[in-house]
């Protein structure tokens, strides 16, 4: 083989390994990628423009720019290659370097044979190569470990030839051929390891973002808009969501069944492009155990770089308590409107109402006004409706005093039992009472009295074909739990969300305040109402909080 043909082919070693890292370079920007092209192309412009000036011997400057070429490609080889093996590079290296280079150029003026100053360099090098084998079989035991390892420590042991058989005419030529090998084999071997600290350092953020994914609060998903269609991703949390582990929802079809019925329009302009991709809405989610929840989801298409959508990428998050809360203020306000309204208004009107009574009862039992009876009984009896809306208008007064002492809810229960069974006998209905051990709460007990009734009443006119009402008292770690249950047709789901608003009702001569009066009597003992229905029956469950 010629010289020229040896040194081309290391030149388009060189120049692939340069092409290489510039490349790598562009795409992930690491400080050892920038050590390895220039250490590239440090060693191509020697080649280029130095080599056979070396091989002569022809110029003493040149020599000397050759050797610090040298030098240079193999320190920042080194260097690079140290940091990529997570080992600190030593100045050492450098000074070393410098004191080498000045003994060769000192022997060389001298006049020493060419294998005397340039052996320390070889060593040097040797050493160096060696030293960074050794690094770098620390790593792991990779394809790409090997090749740079082996080479390294055979590039070190090549070095220790050169200033012997470098010039002999007939090896030179493999000499360099040999070096072109062993550098390609070491680039090639830094490309693998690369790689591979890429994929396990992926592999590791990948495992640290599906941590985060399996233990966060909210429902993280990845719905697939191509083939295969379906969810690609749900997170675990989604079992303390909805009951249902992942494997259960998997699809759209069993993803539908849990979305609640009134909502599934809206859910599936959510997943159907281009409708409602970034929409921010809420929805209803059925339980396993049946109770409704309230979610919000927010999220994000991903798609090509034609802009077709791949996937839908989002989170799901439980707001049912901020529902309520927001509710509660909601139906308080609304009260808080009306008791407003009735402090001011109910006086104002009672007393000429209690005036016009006094004088209708004085007329009717006049004789002259006998023949009027009925129609005087039927003017007092409307009158008395009159007050009766106004007292109820009074109890929804937000400034309205009450009395709060300790009671037992079970003996306010036994005191007003006789009035809801006589109510409930009229209709064919059996009351229960299944009153547990409970503590004293702080009550007013007219409230309570009231607020029973307004419940047990509701709940008889509910089953106008007769059935049963019970009326149950527990306690539970949360509070004391007054629960009246019936076996009517359950609240239509129109009514249940607007519950408590005043004037809501579904009595032809219903005055709409009661439920506004039980939410309003709820909030002044610090309780919280709870409703369950459905086509079994209703259930309403009043919380109260124990005395400490």
């Amino acid at each position: 083989m010629s010289m020229d043909a040896a040194l081309t082919t290391n030149i388009i070693a060189s120049t692939l390994m340069v092409l290489t890292y510039a490349y790598l370079y562009i795409q992930y920007k690491h400080s050892y990628l920038v050590k390895w092209l220039t250490a590239w192309i440090i060693h191509e412009v020697r080649i280029i423009f130095l080599e056979k000036a070396f091989i002569d011997q022809s110029s003493l400057y040149l020599g000397i720019m050759y050797g610090v070429l040298v030098f240079a490609h193999c320190l920042l080889l080194t260097a690079g290659t140290m940091e990529l093996a997570g080992k600190k590079f030593s100045v050492i290296w450098l000074s070393g370097c410098i004191l080498v280079l000045f003994f060769s150029v000192i022997g060389r003026l001298m006049g020493l044979p060419t294998e005397a100053y340039l052996l320390p360099g070889a060593i040097y090098i040797a050493f160096a190569y060696a030293s960074t084998a050794r690094a770098v079989s620390q790593i792991n035991n990779g394809l790409g470990v090997w090749l740079t390892a082996g080479g390294f420590f055979l590039l070190g042991i090549h070095a220790l030839d050169m200033p012997f058989l470098f010039q002999i005419r007939w090896f030179a030529p493999w000499g360099y051929l040999m070096d072109a090998l062993l550098r390609s084999t070491v680039a090639i071997g830094i490309v693998l390891i690369y790689f591979e600290k890429l994929r396990v350092e992926l592999a590791e953020k990948e495992k640290y973002y599906r941590l985060l994914a399996d233990n966060a609060t909210d429902v993280i998903y990845r719905y697939q808009l191509i083939r295969p269609v379906g969810f690609e991703y749900i997170s675990p949390s989604v079992k303390k969501l909805t009951g249902y582990d992942p494997a259960e929802i998997k699809t759209l079809r069993n993803v539908m069944r849990i979305i609640h019925p009134a909502d599934r329009g809206n859910f599936k302009k959510l997943i159907k492009p281009p409708i409602g991709l970034n929409d921010f809405t809420t929805l209803r989610v059925v339980h396993k155990n049946g109770d409704i929840l309230w979610v919000e989801p927010k999220q994000n298409v991903i798609a090509n770089s034609d802009g077709q959508p791949l996937a839908i990428e989002g989170i799901m998050r439980d707001i049912t308590k901020r529902v309520l809360l927001e509710q509660d203020v909601a139906r308080l306000d609304r009260l808080n409107i009306v008791g407003q309204m009735a402090a001011n208004l109910a006086h104002e009107v009672r007393n000429p109402l209690t005036t016009v009574r006094g004088y209708l009862q004085l007329f009717g039992n006049k004789r002259e006004f006998q023949h009027y009876k009925e129609q005087f009984t039927l003017l007092l009896d409307e009158l008395d409706r009159t007050n009766h809306i106004i007292t109820e208008y009074l109890a929804l007064s937000k400034n309205k005093s009450i009395e709060m002492k300790k009671c037992n809810l079970n003996e306010i229960i036994l005191t007003i039992h006789p009035l809801i069974k006589a109510d409930a006998v009229s209709f064919n209905i059996e009351t229960v009472l299944e009153l547990g051990k409970i503590p004293n709460l702080y009550l007013d007990d007219k409230e309570i009295k009231q607020l029973i009734l307004n419940f047990t009443r509701n709940a008889i006119e509910a089953m106008p074909s007769g059935g049963k009402l019970t009326i149950t008292t527990t306690i539970d770690s949360k509070g004391t739990i007054l629960s009246v249950a019936d076996q009517g047709p359950g609240i239509p789901q129109q009514v249940l969300e607007n519950l408590g608003k005043p004037f809501l009702t579904t009595k032809a001569t219903g005055t709409g305040l009661g439920m506004a009066i039980c939410y309003r009597i709820a909030h002044r003992h610090n309780a919280k109402l709870d409703i369950n229905t459905g086509p079994a029956g209703t259930t309403i469950n009043i919380r109260f909080e124990t005395i400490n």
